[in-house]
């Protein structure tokens, strides 16, 4: 398991935590923030409600629970831990300061995740504009806050301004609140699920048929509970398969969860934490893992959360039957329907039970399925070991007799066959022969020993490197270990080309290092085995407890060459006095680590430095490491005269000071001839860069994003060999220095969001002849010259919400381009002719009010999106044959001439005033998947769906013009149909053949007389939502049908129908007043002061929240003064 805390990678974790505070809350999904007075009772609860049902851990924020003056430790771990902040925009959010301080701190956190936390604003019941300031209905809230909180108020301004950058959601008064609050949690769950399908590669050879084989075992369509424990030695591809069945599966379970490496994770932490990490996706709130102390809790609590779950689990690598036994030890723990996954080395943890409900009454049945994973068909494992070997399919006739005696030899397994058919490679045939001779002296059954052959293959500087990744660098970014790795002399460029060919490390597409689990357990096995019983004399620990038992028992050897102490929670100093004895130590990495005491003479050797996290005072004397390549102190509490010590390490190659907010100056860096990358990302506290930054001509890249430096020193120009610099959200540039224009290999130019940087880009510009990316989105830059053109390695050019007027003619090997601009003109003006010409252009963003011609675009496109265009000539975009998705928002478009290509797979119209579009629906578009038609009049009466017959999602919403829809039972794919406030609409035709349909939604259609075919045929249908269609006057019997969500209301001709599983806390029913009109009301009783326990604060504000609708004013002043009274420190969510 790779050691946390270092790389460039690693930026992005820390600013996921930006303090050390952050390890040791509760994670959440969700940070809700609102104003209480204003929506606690409505739309807040509603979208609350939502989420939690939807399985997403939200934490929501209580006002009447603030104590104090400012924000406490535990909303400040909510906001750190939190993956997606939410603030809910009401007309009384200004003037909450609480709100506020929420805010700023939710976009520190966000700015400094690297894209990893982001915010999504809804604005209710106010206006962007309000939120940006440009009313007085923000603005004179804070005006009053300044009298108060006068040293707080422009951060608050700097916070309104940042969020109303960001796409949300604007409620417009006769949408539907469901509507909203269901888009936001489909949005949620889509940016919380992107990542939960396992990745497996591109190119698998025979495992198609074995997955097959194995989804039709599992039978996912029953309801018993089954096992499937797939069994097999180390190396044969049980993982793999495990992923893939997983990645098929996933769709049919909400609740799923792939614990990956269980044997690693029991060897590094107890079981306890095993039945945390397990249940852990289940929760929508973390607290309720706070109370396992013990394997015995850990069991009753899986009981007692996935026991009415339909679940699919994977348990990756058991190999002990305890794991398994305390894990998933019964059928019965899991709800009908649920699947459980397990691979294992050892056939000896097949003992699942299945027994009856502790009721007695009825016995929910399990079955237990082994499947020993066997040796690849010969020919199969033929093909893989040529893929490596000869990067083929089969080996050439000379190798044919060799290659197939090996493969035999190898047991045809696959990681052995690619490991071995990767040293083969480009080697000569007596080299064949002798590697054959020793895999046929090795045991058939030991894999690493097979493995050990390759290794023994390598020369000294790629053993040390293959060793250090196994033990520290798995999963991480490659940048600064090959820092490190240079410095020792390891030529890490030739050598991880070795270890990559010969398959004992991949590369990933984000630059991080991949390797197989057998494969890395070889190389920590290298390293156990240097000393199997002290680990103080082995060259490398990485094991969090056994460095800190070295260090605090001051065992070190000169043997260490690296340590980590990984993650982990609280301060941990450590002295000179414990590092005396590792006088070879070449790398050390911890977070919540300080240095104290005297160094001197220490850390002579050492060539890479990490600590993060840590706001305990670095007192480090004589710290005079004059070795380093890599310095990483990423939010640490250090001071300017501390750091002053770097002067002395000439030889360093990266300082990385992200987030170190104590400094407020830039170290003297004027000895640092060799640095190349310079991070002072967040440290706010900076205000100046001095011009000594001129004499580092080695740097290659410069990261001032979100600082308070006013200008960058005409020295920059200096910078020869510059190859990044960003600037993005530095308030304080105003300007971009003439030297800039002499960075001629520049590739990196970003400024996005620098809000005061004015004037306009010179001829200049030209010089930068290596520039692919420039990024002045959100800037007030007015202008780039014709010169532009010139800079024939530009591939994107980002100009969103920019103030430059007019596009110069553009240069040729663009591949993104973004221009938006709101700035209205006297005049119309013209886009280059050369847009036409960008053959390589993937991405074309254009948006403004001065446009009246659109030329004829490359046919490279494959996304467009049209914003804000009034074109008066016909539009044809025929040409586009490579064009997937297309998206018009309020445009004007007279008239059409082959706008729409077959291959078009997403088309998405918004409040547009088009021409006709009647030809649209006659033309066959057989990949058409997304049809949005939002506030369209100029569509057909009878809008006929039948020439789209791969339509998965159609929304029609306030289409005022449309009497009927044609074609529907021709979309055997529809999963989801709404149609919402189609004022004219009668009719639509058979939906009883959508067999795939699961989302059936008509809304707000006064004339909408009948619905062809029974909905009871539709046999996936899960959420049916009915209401505001007064003609409508038959309806199918749903009483039958299996629905998740099912509402007929407020259809004068139609009874209501009304039955969820959410019961009250249906999501749709508060679109109507809330679940009390639905639902009789339950009597509450309110518990006293003394009935309410520390433990149970955590979910307080929601056992009181879901019902307060049903009660009256006099009983809920109760509940809020009782609420007020407990005593729960500084805050509870």
């Amino acid at each position: 398991m790779a050691v946390s805390g270092r790389t460039s990678k690693k930026r992005n974790m820390l600013a996921k935590e930006t303090d050390s505070r952050a390890s040791s809350g509760p994670s959440y999904e969700v940070f809700l923030s609102f104003r209480g007075v204003d929506t606690r009772r409505g739309f807040t609860d509603f979208l609350y409600d939502g989420m939690h049902n939807a399985g997403i851990l939200v934490f929501r924020d209580s006002e009447s629970l603030h104590v104090g003056k400012r924000i406490g430790d535990e909303l400040l771990r909510a906001i750190e831990n939190s993956k997606i902040y939410i603030p809910v925009f009401s007309k009384n959010y200004a003037s909450s300061h609480w709100c506020l301080r929420e805010l700023a701190h939710m976009v520190e956190c966000a700015s400094k995740s690297n894209g990893n936390k982001e915010i999504l604003p809804i604005f209710l019941d106010v206006e962007p504009d309000d939120v940006k300031l440009k009313t007085n209905l923000y603005s004179e809230a804070l005006s009053e806050h300044q009298k108060k909180f006068c040293t707080e108020v422009e951060s608050w301004k700097k916070a309104l301004i940042e969020v109303d950058k960001v796409k949300g959601w604007n409620w417009e008064r006769d949408e539907g609140q469901a509507d909203l609050t269901n888009s936001v949690i489909k949005t949620v769950l889509d940016k919380l699920n992107a990542g939960n399908k396992k990745n497996v590669s591109e190119n698998l050879v025979g495992v198609d048929d074995r997955v097959e084989a194995l989804i039709k075992m599992l039978d996912v369509g029953s309801d018993n509970v089954q096992f499937l424990v797939i069994h097999g030695m180390g190396g044969i591809g049980k993982t793999t398969l495990a992923k893939c069945i997983f990645n098929q599966l996933s769709s049919d379970f909400r609740d799923r969860n792939f614990l990956s490496d269980v044997r690693e994770l029991s060897q590094r932490h107890d079981m306890v934490y095993l039945q945390k990490q397990l249940l852990s996706k289940f929760l929508r709130s973390h607290s309720f893992l706070e109370g396992i102390d013990d394997v015995d809790e850990g069991i009753n609590r899986i009981k007692r959360v996935l026991g009415s779950k339909k679940v699919l689990i994977v348990l990756d690598d058991v190999d002990e039957e305890k794991q398994l036994k305390n894990l998933a030890g019964k059928g019965d723990w899991f709800g009908a329907g649920s699947r459980i996954i397990i691979t294992t080395r050892n056939q000896s943890v097949l003992r699942i039970e299945g027994e009856a409900s502790s009721e007695g009454l009825e016995e929910k049945s399990s079955k237990v399925t082994p499947y020993e994973v066997r040796e690849m068909e010969f020919d199969d494992a033929l093909k893989l070991f040529s893929q490596h070997a000869f990067r083929r399919n089969s080996p050439p006739e000379q190798f044919f007799s060799l290659s197939n005696e090996i493969v035999s030899t190898l047991g045809r397994l696959p990681l052995a066959l690619e490991v071995t058919g990767s040293s083969l490679n480009n080697e000569p045939k007596e080299f064949w022969k002798a590697t054959l001779k020793k895999l046929k002296d090795a045991p058939p059954d030991e894999v690493q020993r097979k493995l050990m052959i390759s290794y023994d293959k390598l020369n000294y500087e790629q053993k040390q490197v293959f060793l250090d990744i196994a033990c520290f660098f798995i999963k991480d970014d490659k940048t600064y270990p090959f820092y490190m790795w240079d410095a020792c002399g390891y030529h890490p460029h030739v050598t991880i080309k070795v270890l990559c060919l010969k398959s004992l490390i991949k590369i990933k597409d984000d630059d991080t290092f991949w390797m197989h689990d057998q494969v890395r357990d070889l190389g920590r096995e290298i390293v156990r085995q240097e000393n199997c019983e002290d680990p103080s004399e082995r060259s490398r620990v990485w094991n969090p407890e056994e460095t800190q038992s070295i260090l605090k028992g001051k065992e070190g050897s000169t043997k260490i060459k690296a340590l980590s102490l990984g993650r982990r929670h609280g301060i941990l100093t450590v002295t000179g006095d414990e590092f005396a004895n590792l006088q070879k130590l070449r790398f050390f990495q911890g977070e919540g680590v300080s240095l104290a005491g005297d160094f001197n003479r220490l850390f002579s050797s050492l060539t890479w430095l990490s600590c993060h996290d840590c706001s305990s005072k670095f007192e480090a004397k004589n710290f005079h490491p004059t070795n380093l390549a890599v310095l990483e102190l990423s939010c640490i509490n250090i001071s300017n005269e501390w750091i002053d010590w770097i002067r002395v390490a000439s030889k360093l190659k990266v300082l990385d000071l992200i987030g170190c907010k104590g400094l407020t100056r830039t170290p003297d860096l004027s000895t640092l001839v060799s640095l190349e990358k310079l991070i002072l990302c967040s440290c706010d506290g900076i205000k100046e860069l001095p011009n000594s930054i001129g004499k580092l001509q080695s740097l290659i890249e410069l990261d001032l994003s979100e600082t308070d430096i006013s200008h960058l020193p005409d020295s920059i120009g200096n910078l020869k060999q510059l190859t990044i610099l960003k600037i993005s959200n530095s308030q304080g540039i105003t300007k971009l220095p003439g030297a800039i224009w002499q960075l001629d290999k520049l590739v990196v130019l970003d400024a996005r969001e620098c809000e005061n940087l004015t004037g306009e880009i010179p001829e200049e510009i030209e010089r930068l002849s290596c520039l692919r990316i420039l990024d002045l989105s959100w800037t007030k830059i007015s202008r780039l010259p014709t010169t532009v053109n010139r800079l024939s390695n530009l591939q994107e050019l980002k100009l969103a919400r920019s103030d430059i007027k007019q596009l110069p003619e553009l240069p040729p090997g663009l591949t993104w381009l973004t221009w938006e601009t709101g700035i209205k003109l006297e005049s119309f003006i013209p886009l280059p002719t050369s847009i036409g010409t960008l053959s390589q252009l993937k991405t074309l963003t254009l948006g403004s009010p001065n446009v009246r011609f659109l030329p004829q675009l490359p046919s490279s496109l494959r996304e467009l999106e049209l914003v804000n265009l009034a074109i008066t000539q016909p539009l044809d975009f025929s040409n586009l044959v490579n064009l997937s998705t297309l998206e018009f928002r309020s445009c004007l478009i007279l008239e059409f001439s082959g706008i729409f290509v077959p291959g078009l797979e997403k088309l998405y119209m918004q409040g547009c005033s088009f021409g006709r579009l009647d030809a649209l629906f006659q033309l066959e578009m057989k990949r058409m998947t997304s049809l949005t038609l939002d506030k369209c009049e100029f569509l057909p009466e009878i809008l006929d769906l039948s020439h789209m017959k791969n339509l998965q999602k159609v929304i029609l919403r306030g289409c005022k013009l449309q009497v009927a829809i044609h074609g529907l039972e021709e979309l055997g794919s529809l999963s989801s149909l709404e149609v919402d406030s189609c004022s004219s609409i009668e009719w639509m035709s058979d939906l009883s053949k959508l067999r795939k349909l699961e989302k059936l939604q008509v809304k707000n259609c006064p004339e909408l007389r009948g619905l062809e075919g029974g909905l009871n045929h539709l046999e996936s249908l899960k959420r049916l939502w009915i209401w505001d269609c007064g003609l409508l006057e038959c309806l199918a019997d749903t009483s039958n049908m299996d629905l998740e969500c099912g509402h007929v209301f407020r259809c004068a001709l139609l009874p209501d129908r009304n039955c969820c599983e959410s019961g009250s806390d249906c999501l749709y029913l508060w679109e109507f007043g809330g679940p009390v009109l639905l639902f009789p009301p339950t009597p509450l009783s309110i518990p006293s002061r003394d009935d309410v326990c520390q433990e149970n604060v955590d979910s307080c504000h929601w056992n009181f929240s879901p019902l307060k609708l049903q009660l009256d004013n006099q009983v809920h002043e109760e509940l809020q003064d009782t609420t007020a009274q407990l005593e729960v420190g500084s805050h509870t969510p």
